[in-house]
């Protein structure tokens, strides 16, 4: 074990044992803390020297090539300087939080802002050892839970379309588990856009299309042969997905659309349509649903009640009931 010694020089500076930082074939790097007198009595600084010295014909010297010694101010801030950045800029985030005297809520504010961002931050906050994975899981349930009472509460009202695909935006994980990536590109040609293209598990192609809730009938006021049937609404919404996916098939040996989409291939392509409520349906209405649902191969429908009950369903809400989600910070 290296002998780590308190020095003293020839004019009386104390000096801790020199740390090596590089060695390379013609200079070799260290650093060396001092504690230098002050010219005010009693005044000690610590300062840092640090310097590149010369290595000629093989032999190291003390001929300094360069040479800097900082301050103690300097040495100091340099100290709270690498404190501050090293650890998030060796993770690569672009936002973290100084751990210093911060009142505890505001941290778990900034913490908040943080990890409810981005989740691949998260990740390697919890690889690194940062961030205990149960601390993240609470959090982000408890973010989810928030953001359900948040839609169960906007669905009752006439919110925009463009209200809606924004919402989507932000909360991509109640769109289901089967798309892993939403992709930034939304044009499929000149003449279609699409609300969602988005990578599926499968690492193809498929198409998210999103309806407001309120303002459009799922059903036909009236029955066919004593049968529920789509709604004028409803079958442009389809029509519209059908030709989506029309188009996106044409574009399937595009080179300038895969580049577009980040290479995701596309071999039959499916579209998820959300369209309308069914909180109010019957037992009839919903054997019809399951009947219109099944007549089609590339186009699944759900209501945003569906994704409201699948969302719960696969978070657990009745586990964490008793949270009062209000009374926390985040």
């Amino acid at each position: 074990m290296k002998d780590n010694k308190i020095l003293e020089s020839q004019n009386g500076i104390s000096y801790a044992t020199p740390k090596r930082l590089s060695t390379k074939k013609q200079v070799y790097t260290q650093a060396i803390l001092q504690k230098i007198p002050h010219d005010t009595e009693g005044k000690i600084d610590i300062c840092l020297k640090v310097g590149r010295y010369k290595i000629l014909g093989g032999t190291e010297t003390d001929a300094p090539k360069s040479e800097l010694t900082l301050t103690f101010e300097e040495f100091k801030n340099l100290v709270d300087y690498i404190e501050e950045y090293y650890k998030p800029l060796e993770l690569d985030v672009e936002k973290f939080i100084p751990v210093d005297n911060t009142d505890s809520k505001q941290l778990l504010l900034q913490f908040k802002s943080i990890v409810n961002s981005d989740e691949e931050v998260a990740t390697q906050l919890i690889d690194s050892g940062l961030l205990s994975d149960k601390i993240y899981i609470t959090i982000d349930l408890i973010r989810k839970q928030k953001a359900l009472n948040h839609f169960k509460n906007a669905i009752g009202k006439d919110y925009s379309e463009k209200y809606w695909q924004d919402w989507f935006e932000n909360n991509k994980w109640i769109l289901g588990s089967e798309y892993i990536k939403i992709l930034n590109e939304r044009k499929i040609d000149n003449s279609n856009i699409a609300d969602y293209l988005v990578k599926a598990f499968d690492g193809f192609l498929d198409i998210i299309e999103i309806k407001k809730p309120n303002g459009l009938k799922f059903w036909a006021e009236t029955k066919d042969h004593d049968n529920y049937i789509p709604s004028s609404d409803l079958i442009k919404a389809i029509t519209q997905c059908q030709n989506y996916l029309y188009e996106i098939e044409r574009e399937s040996n595009s080179a300038k659309f895969l580049e577009r989409t980040n290479g995701t291939k596309i071999i039959k392509p499916r579209c998820l349509l959300v369209f309308g409520r069914s909180n109010d349906w019957t037992e009839d209405k919903q054997k019809a649903f399951r009947i219109l649902n099944s007549s089609y191969t590339q186009i699944s429908i759900m209501t945003y009640d569906h994704l409201l009950s699948r969302a719960n369903s696969i978070l657990g809400i009745s586990a964490i009931n008793n949270i009062d989600v209000e009374d926390l910070p985040f």
